[in-house]
Parts: C-alpha cells; structure tokens; sequence
C-alpha cells in the first residue's frame, strides 16, 4: 500500500515536471487574447511533451500556443528567458516570441527565423 502511494505521488511530480502552462487562445476567436492582453480574463492550458510557450503577431492577429525548442534550432533565441524576433515578408511584418516558464506568452516575449515567419504568413494567408 505504501508503495503504491509513493509510486501515484512521483509520477505526479514527473508528470509535472514534462508540462508547462501556456495561454492557448487567437484574437480572432476571443477579443481577450489580443494586445494588450487580459490575462485575468484566460486560463493557462497544460501542455504536456512542450517546453515552451509562444505568442505569435501578424497584422492585427495575435495567437498565443504551446512550443517545442529542440536545442538545435536557430528559429529559437538561445537563452532561458526567451526572446522575439520580427521578420518582414512579401511586405507582411510577422513577430514570433518564445519564453520558457508556466504563463509567460501572456507578455510581449517572441522569437522567429524568416522561414518560420514565411510560414506563419502562408498559415495566416490561408486562414483568412
């Protein structure tokens, strides 16, 4: 019996430690998700097999998601507090930010190469 207590409450903490909560949400779904953000006015979804948060801006169009950073790629700023990067394509000014904590995409924190912001642009383009 002991163990099986004690097996339910480690796998809770691993299970935890392999998730972080980010705000999932677009703009054009939920008025809140845009800038400025209302935070108060959203939950943080858990994402398990991520480790990063992401908030992406094209146009007047905000999405806020769960990432991976793999460690090898340049997409990423390579610091554990995230970054932003804001690249211009076929005119269309995208900016992409990463950060790395429970709730940080509620900020203006992005990251982005000109491949990943010509694939948010294509991704926008096709949506709307």
């Amino acid at each position: 019996m002991k163990g099986a207590i004690l097996f339910t409450v480690l796998a809770g903490l691993v299970s935890t430690g392999l998730a972080i909560q980010c705000y999932v949400c677009t703009s054009d779904e939920d008025v809140a998700c845009q800038d400025p953000f209302e935070s108060f006015a959203m939950t943080k979804q858990t994402c398990y097999g991520t480790n990063s948060c992401m908030k992406a801006a094209v146009l007047d169009k905000v999405s806020r998601f769960c990432g991976y950073d793999n460690g090898n790629s340049t997409v990423f700023v390579a610091s554990s507090h995230g970054g932003c990067t804001t690249s211009k394509v076929l005119g269309i000014e995208a900016t992409t930010c990463t950060c790395y904590s429970d709730g940080c995409n509620s900020a203006n924190l992005p990251k982005l190469s000109a491949f990943a912001a010509m694939t948010l642009v294509a991704a926008f383009k096709t949506l709307f």
